[in-house]
C-alpha cells in the first residue's frame, strides 16, 4: 500500500510572527526534519504546500526530491485551503496520505509506521489522551474531505466523523505529535535544540554508459511531468531552469537511444508534455529498484551498524 503525505508550510495567519518551517532544530530546520522522518519511514511522494518566502523554502528543501505547491492566496486563506491543495494534487498517487502542518519535527519515525499499520481510513496518533499529528486518510476519504463545509476545517471533518466511530485513535508514546515548534523561544527549548537526525544510510542509483545518464533528479523530473503534464511545471517545481532540463533530457534519451517526451507547445488548449510508453515502463523499473535497494541498504545498514555487539 503506497502512503504519500502533505505538508502544509505555507505561513498561513498564526500568532507568531516566526516562519515555523525554517526555524533551527537541532542540526536542522523544522522542515527539513519532518521532511527527512517521513521519507525515513518510506513514504513517497512527499507534496510540501508553500507560500509565504516560497523561493527561500523551495531552494531550501530542493535537495530531497518533494513535490512542492505553491499558495498564492496564504495571506487569505486557512490551512484548510492548503490541504485541499494537496489532496487534489495527490490523490491519484497513491492509498493513503499523511497530513500535517509544518511545525511537529520531533514526530518519530516508529509513529508514521504504527499509523501506516492501521487499516483505517482515518487514524489520529494520541499522546496522553490528546489528539496529534499527522492524521493519515485514505483515498477513499478525500473525495468527502475536499467537499466538507463545516466549521474548523480539517479537525471540524474529524470531530465530525469520530461522532460517528469512523476515526481510530493510536495510543503512541511520542509527545512529538503535540509538541508544536512555533516560535525562537520554542527552538531553545532543553528537548529540542540538541536534538540530532538520527544517522540513516542514503543510497542513490545512477545509471550510466560512458557517462551517468540517468538518477534521482531525473527520475524525480520525469515523475513531475508525467503528473503535472508540462516540462516547465516540472522544471520549475524543482527550481531548475528550462534549459538545464531539456539539457538532462536529451542527454538521456540520447543514452538510451529512444524519446522519453511528446511534447506540444502552444495552440489552442495550451501545450503539454507527457512521457512516452516506453519513458513509464522504464521510469517505473528505476523506481522499483531503488526502492528494493533502499529496503537492502536499510537491512545492511542494521547489519554494519546496529545489530553489532560493542
Amino acid at each position: 500500500m503506497k502512503t504519500g503525505a502533505v505538508i502544509v508550510a505555507a505561513g498561513h495567519r498564526s500568532k507568531s510572527s516566526a516562519f515555523q518551517p525554517m526555524l533551527p532544530i537541532g542540526d536542522s530546520t523544522v522542515i527539513r526534519r519532518i521532511i527527512i522522518t517521513m521519507k525515513m519511514s518510506g513514504i513517497d511522494p512527499i507534496v510540501v504546500i508553500t507560500g509565504m518566502n516560497g523561493d527561500e523554502l523551495e531552494k531550501h528543501i530542493a535537495n530531497l526530491r518533494v513535490i512542492c505547491l505553491r499558495n498564492q492566496e496564504y495571506a487569505s486563506t486557512q490551512m484548510f485551503y492548503s490541504i485541499c491543495m494537496g489532496l487534489n494534487y495527490i490523490e491519484d498517487l497513491c492509498d493513503r496520505v499523511l497530513l500535517l502542518p509544518a511545525k511537529f519535527p520531533m514526530l518519530l519515525q516508529n509513529t508514521v509506521k504504527m499509523l501506516m499499520d492501521s487499516d483505517c481510513g482515518l487514524v489520529c496518533p494520541v499522546y496522553d489522551g490528546k489528539r496529534g499529528h499527522p492524521v493519515m486518510v485514505s483515498s477513499g476519504s478525500i473525495a468527502s474531505i475536499l467537499h466538507f463545509r463545516g466549521e474548523k476545517g480539517l479537525r471540524g471533518y474529524l470531530s465530525q466523523e469520530a461522532e460517528k466511530g469512523r476515526v481510530e485513535e493510536i495510543p503512541v508514546e511520542d509527545e512529538g505529535i503535540i509538541m508544536a515548534v512555533e516560535s525562537d523561544g520554542d527552538c531553545h527549548d532543553k528537548r529540542l535544540k540538541d536534538q540530532r537526525i538520527e544517522i540513516h544510510p542514503l543510497l542513490q542509483l545512477t545509471l550510466e554508459r560512458d557517462e551517468s545518464f540517468f538518477g534521482p533528479s531525473m527520475a524525480h523530473f520525469l515523475s513531475l511531468v508525467d503528473h503535472t503534464g508540462s516540462m516547465q511545471t516540472a522544471c520549475r517545481q524543482m527550481h531548475m531552469s528550462y534549459t538545464k532540463g531539456w539539457k538532462l533530457l536529451k542527454t538521456a534519451e540520447k543514452q538510451l537511444g529512444y524519446p522519453l517526451l511528446v511534447t506540444r507547445s502552444g495552440g489552442a488548449d495550451g501545450g503539454f508534455s507527457q512521457l512516452t510508453p516506453k519513458a513509464k515502463d522504464f521510469l517505473e523499473r528505476y523506481l522499483q529498484m531503488e526502492k528494493e535497494i533502499r529496503e537492502e541498504g536499510e537491512r545492511l545498514y542494521r547489519k554494519f551498524f546496529i545489530d553489532t555487539s560493542t
